[in-house]
């Protein structure tokens, strides 16, 4: 951080939220706030510091910048205040806010409310920087979420909302809001590898697992970690399956996905379960299982030549 800062020598700083990505290495929120808190350290006396003052950690930030201070957040103290929110495909996030004595609203094409950090933060930089208000929404409005982080696509009838870009566990919970707000005839979940979390991993997958079981009516595991929630079969008969190979499990969707079904797919990069979407996009050619590389499948010229 200290490096990227002393480069580029920023004059607005945003911090969203400390969630916990990296907790592996940071071990605690606390530390991964005091390593986020540099950027906002570093700004100028003419700078802006756009803080989430619904964030303990991130709002405390306030007290290490001499940059001018923009808080947004839900609570009274906020200068950029939610008022009201909605979403739940097929309609999407649409906020109410409020900037001194103007409520604006922003209907923008994403889905769930953990969006409403980052849209909230976008529009506070905005007003910061002069943007009238209206401009501002209307700016965000025509902003499409970033290829599978939580965009949709429908193929043969079918609804495909991915987010396959990373998984930490944190985000599963939010993740599995988004399914139960959905609307639609029958629904399922796909989980990838979940990372950033402390304990058991076999804990966590069965948490994951119960929880994803109360919103749909099948939820899938796939990969290395597919078997973990196994013991909940019995208590799930017929709506919990796990595939530790590709193949398979593209194999099992085929047979299974019908007209009107909406799957949400939860994994890491690693996994490449973009290879869902893009099958029903484009038949593809590879069906390998891992593969090491590190870019998503989109970018790979092996995706339809099906070589190594």
């Amino acid at each position: 951080m200290k490096a990227a800062l002393s480069f580029v020598r920023p004059t607005v700083g945003v911090v969203t939220r400390i969630g916990m990505d990296h907790i592996s290495y940071y071990r605690s929120p606390e530390a991964i706030a005091e390593a986020k808190g540099q950027l906002v350290e570093a700004l100028p006396e003419d700078g802006f510091a756009i803080l989430n003052a619904d964030d303990p950690l991130v709002a405390s930030m306030a007290d290490k910048t001499k940059a001018k201070v923009v808080r947004f957040g839900s609570g009274p103290d906020a200068d950029i205040r939610l008022v009201s929110w909605s979403s739940g495909y097929p309609e999407r996030l649409v906020l109410r806010i409020r900037a001194g004595d103007q409520a604006v609203d922003i209907t923008t094409r994403f889905l769930g409310e953990r969006w409403i950090t980052s849209v909230m933060a976008a529009f506070a930089t905005a007003i910061a920087l002069g943007v009238a208000p209206e401009e501002a929404a209307e700016m965000i409005g025509r902003v499409e979420p970033e290829r599978f982080k939580d965009d949709v696509y429908v193929y043969s009838g079918v609804t495909f909302i991915a987010d396959t870009y990373k998984a930490p566990y944190w985000t599963v919970e939010s993740s599995i809001d988004i399914v139960a707000a959905a609307k639609a005839p029958r629904k399922l979940f796909l989980f990838g590898t979940l990372s950033d979390y402390r304990g058991a991993a076999r804990k966590r997958y069965t948490t994951a697992a119960r929880a994803a079981l109360d919103v749909a009516d099948l939820v899938i595991f796939y990969g290395c970690h597919a078997e973990r929630p196994r013991r909940l079969k019995s208590e799930y008969p017929g709506r919990l399956f796990s595939f530790e190979e590709f193949d398979a499990l593209m194999a099992f969707l085929k047979q299974t996905l019908r007209q009107d079904d909406l799957i949400y797919i939860k994994a890491s990069g690693a996994d490449h379960l973009e290879r869902v979407v893009l099958e029903y996009e484009k038949p593809i050619s590879c069906y390998v299982s891992r593969c090491g590389r590190l870019y998503m499948c989109n970018h790979c010229r092996h995706l339809y030549r099906g070589d190594r």
